[in-house]
């Protein structure tokens, strides 16, 4: 069996012994890139992107792709046009982990995390080198989560020692989360090291203080407690009856917007579930107890991810699918807000595994499409978005056939298509008003002004921006914040209000959402406008936007950012902008990079 590691210094090994690598740092860049371009390249973009500056560009191609069939062995399928590379079957890519739900050995998972092609600098093209950088921040991120998710469910499942393996390698890799602390500090106790325990609650407390001048998280803190806060009260005359109960009760409260009253009841539930050894009914309080703390109460960090590995763990002991399946896509829902597409797409492969009906499968085609739309693959996104529409409406689940329609609007605006946006926006916002869920509705506004604002309806976009900004500031939803304050900021500086415009920025900032992609767009509204009025915040911005967005997979996000560094004197980026648009199906996103390419174009609004 090969692996092939690329993440970390490059390496190839047969059945765990080392073999010769490919020669030369372009043969494994040009590995590389095959093993993690979103599609097969074409062998033109190839050679544009490695040896555009040799005599014969293609004769290098060939002589590279022959450097690396004889290191990767006989059986590998290398070529055509686009080249596609096809592994022997059982071999392995460490980097192809990141998209899976398989368990690798403990001692695999803890070499992951090194940087993607360590010590690997070539010379080639600048949209080579910016590819690079990319795929860099978003492996890394990737990198961290599988571990993090790794250590979960060694926790849930009673394997503490490997959880706190994992979870000090995570630690190693981003000493700055306290999620990675909280659950390092949760397996040390659990494992009987109390004094362990004491002295991470301790690094971390130093840590954050005297590097971030913040105080210890509070999930640190609460990780640190004997017994965990949230313990089992004594359970008097349990019941499968009275579980069921807690659980129809906390389910009620949820759907009525009561999130603190849910809680407490669902909590219940898992207690009294446990207590009479129902697996089935303990796995769906906790899935549905992390909903609620996902969707109803903003809940995102250690504790709610750690409900969810526990729950899909029981429902698959109990070979509940349905449950199963919801914690799956649920743990798919957390990986879109933070920008973990492969993350995502493993946990949405996973809950397809399972037999569900038509609102589960509407549910998972929702985050599929929004996690889709998120890294710009909008036609795949479009697909899922009306397959899952479909499938709510013969399931009768109006919420989520409106939530579904909000994405497909959300996708339209950003391709400036406001009157295809407006259409399907406003029969999204009708089904909301009627069902009265207030708590999504600023989204669905926001977008809807925007729409409006690109039809030139500034009245109408003033009309649903108040009406959205009211709702989202008293949900304390930053999410819903931030995508108001682009809406905001973008009205401010169609009437010439460039300070009103960058001061709802700022307040769009403030603080800074979970959920990355609202975060990117307003960033990328806050460029657009601060060039032309305050050149030093644009370049602050660029910068922000570029980092975020490309650790975040948010491709489209990753060429705004590109272009207006571009603008901003750095050309090599403006040609990566120009390489990484040419993939996105979004005629918007064209006419900007041809803008750039024309030295006449007038300055962007």
């Amino acid at each position: 069996m090969l692996t092939v590691r690329l993440l970390g210094r490059p390496a190839l090994e047969r059945d765990g012994l080392p073999v010769a690598p490919p020669r030369g740092k372009k043969a494994w860049a040009l590995l590389a890139y095959l093993l993690v371009a979103d599609a097969p390249p074409s062998r033109q973009r190839l050679v544009s992107l490695f040896f555009s500056d040799t005599e014969d560009p293609l004769g290098a191609l060939r002589w590279n792709l022959s450097t690396l069939r004889g290191a990767l062995g006989p059986g590998v399928d290398l070529g055509g046009d686009p080249l596609v590379l096809r592994l022997v079957p059982g071999d392995r890519v460490d980097v192809h982990l990141l998209e899976s739900t398989d368990r690798w050995d403990v001692h695999e998972l803890v070499r992951i995390g090194g940087e993607f092609l360590e010590g690997v600098d070539v010379d080639a093209s600048p949209a080579f080198e910016s590819w690079l950088l990319v795929a860099r921040q978003r492996l890394r991120a990737g990198s961290h989560a599988v571990l993090y998710e790794a250590a979960l469910h060694s926790l849930v499942t009673g394997e503490v020692s490997a959880a706190a393996a994992l979870a000090a390698r995570a630690v190693e890799l981003d000493p700055y989360n306290g999620d990675y602390h909280a659950v390092l500090v949760r397996a040390l106790a659990l494992s009987g090291d109390t004094r362990g325990a004491e002295r991470q609650v301790e690094i971390a407390r130093e840590l954050f203080r005297d590097e971030l001048g913040l105080d210890l998280p509070d999930v640190v803190r609460r990780a640190g407690r004997t017994p965990p806060a949230g313990a089992a009260e004594p359970v008097v005359n349990p019941s499968r009856a009275s579980a069921r109960s807690y659980l129809e009760a906390g389910a009620a409260s949820l759907a009525v917007g009561a999130a603190d009253v849910a809680d407490a009841q669902l909590r219940r539930a898992v207690q009294v579930s446990r207590a009479v050894g129902d697996q089935a009914l303990a796995a769906q309080a906790l899935v549905t107890r992390a909903g609620g703390m996902i969707h109803g109460a903003g809940g995102r960090g250690a504790e709610v991810a750690a409900l969810l590995h526990e729950g899909l763990s029981l429902a698959r002991q109990a070979g509940a699918d349905p449950i199963a399946a919801a914690a799956c896509r649920e743990l798919a829902f957390l990986g879109v807000q933070l920008g973990h597409h492969e993350r995502t797409d493993a946990w949405l492969d996973e809950a397809e595994r399972f037999d569900v009906d038509d609102g589960e499968r509407a549910r998972q085609l929702g985050v599929r499409g929004m996690n889709l739309s998120d890294a710009a693959d909008y036609a795949k996104a479009l697909r899922s978005l009306d397959e899952s529409i479909a499938c709510a409406e013969r399931s009768g689940l109006v919420r989520q056939a409106a939530w579904s329609r909000a994405m497909v609007g959300r996708i339209h605006v950003l391709r400036g298509e406001p009157a295809q946006a407006a259409a399907v926006l406003d029969e999204s916002l009708d089904a909301l008003r009627e069902t009265r869920w207030l708590a999504f509705l600023p989204w669905a506004e926001a977008f809807r002004a925007e729409a409006a604002l690109q039809s030139g309806h500034d009245d109408v976009a003033t009309e649903l921006l108040d009406h959205a900004w009211v709702l989202a500031t008293e949900s304390g939803d930053h999410c819903w914040m931030a995508t108001v304050a682009r809406g905001q900021a973008l009205l401010a500086a169609d009437q010439g209000h460039a300070d009103q415009a960058l001061a709802w920025i700022e307040t769009g900032l403030r603080p800074s959402p979970w959920y990355l992609w609202p975060v990117a767009n307003l960033l990328d509204a806050g460029c657009r406008i601060a060039e032309n009025n305050t050149p030093a915040l644009a370049d602050e911005w660029s910068r922000d936007l570029y980092r975020l967005s490309a650790r975040g997979g948010l491709r489209e996000h990753v060429v705004r950012a590109q272009l207006s560094r571009g603008r901003r004197g750095e050309p090599d980026l403006a040609a990566a902008a120009r390489l990484g648009a040419a993939d996105i199906d979004n005629l918007a996103l064209h006419d900007l990079v041809a803008a750039a390419d024309d030295p006449w174009a007038p300055p962007s609004a």
